[in-house]
């Protein structure tokens, strides 16, 4: 039965939150961004949004899927009027990598299957379920994968393209022991290459992956001007942006969005920020899925 309650962004959360609240180490590294970017894309892909090639995001029908997270992403493609390297797209997506995260939790909180507890993100219930959605139980991300992999059963799409995430982006872990993927790593990989689309977008994912990420900066003793120039150098190494022509306006020099990120940083003594242009806010980032402002700034 195919399940769309949840959007896949949502589900990946899911998969690295405990009962206890606590979220696994690697879904609090900023290289997470390039993955909840990369589930979005996949997510467009399963509906028709957008189609690809090896190399590009070729937009379909970009009709609003009345998703929040989702629409955003639709938005920013619509901006572009046509195809866009996978690499770009994905690179675009993961500058929003905070804001996405916030946003993430936030309809995590409004559809009942997480709540805020003493500023801690929880299980709403003391078993990961869901809640009933029109009277019919909706099984949980995790055992659904895990099912999927241990079973020969046809697997529903959206499971393919998490599977297919959680592969190249090296977060099997999160869900599998290390006997358990050495047992079925034929299996998880025949899965895993049922999703054409995923195929393309995920490695351009794993390139990403294995680049050299280094540390954001902030702070210390440089001037605004600095801090905000080492953060785009270190974003365009990160994302593999060659020309600066194809950075958002909040990051490219002599543009007005470019002089309000400057005030921001001044304001908050670090670069290590993130602009939502469909929001008109700034973000300070915490690669983090708690301890957020569900989208309202920082």
């Amino acid at each position: 039965m195919e399940n769309y309650f949840l959007n896949i962004a949502e589900e990946i959360a899911l998969l690295a939150l405990n009962e206890d609240g606590e979220i696994h180490p690697k879904i609090k590294s900023p290289k997470f961004d390039i993955v909840i970017a990369s589930s979005i894309l996949m997510d467009l892909a399963l509906h028709h949004r957008i189609d690809t090639d090896r190399e590009n995001i070729i937009p379909d029908k970009l009709d609003s899927m009345n998703d929040p997270i989702l629409d955003v992403a639709i938005e920013e493609i619509k901006n572009h009027g046509g195809p866009i390297p996978i690499k770009d797209c994905i690179a675009e997506l993961s500058l929003m990598g905070q804001f996405f995260r916030d946003e993430i939790i936030y309809s995590l909180l409004k559809k009942g299957v997480l709540k805020l507890e003493n500023k801690k993100v929880l299980w709403m219930f003391s078993k990961r379920t869901y809640p009933l959605v029109e009277d019919k139980e909706i099984k949980e991300v995790s055992a659904r994968i895990r099912n999927m992999v241990f079973s020969d059963n046809i697997p529903d799409p959206q499971d393919i393209v998490i599977l297919s995430i959680l592969k190249y982006a090296d977060l099997l872990d999160v869900l599998f022991t290390d006997v358990e993927l050495d047992d079925y790593k034929d299996r998880i990989s025949q899965i895993a290459k049922m999703d054409m689309i995923g195929l393309a977008i995920g490695e351009e994912m794993n390139r990403f992956k294995l680049s050299d990420i280094k540390a954001f900066f902030s702070g210390d003793d440089k001037s605004p001007e600095e801090m905000m120039e080492d953060h785009v150098n270190e974003l365009k190494d990160k994302f593999r942006i060659t020309d600066s022509a194809k950075l958002p306006e909040w990051l490219r020099k002599g543009t007005p969005q470019y002089e309000k990120s400057l005030e921001f940083v001044r304001e908050k003594n670090t670069a290590d920020i993130t602009y939502n242009r469909r929001a008109d806010i700034y973000i300070v980032n915490n690669y983090s899925f708690t301890g957020h402002n569900f989208g309202q700034g920082a």
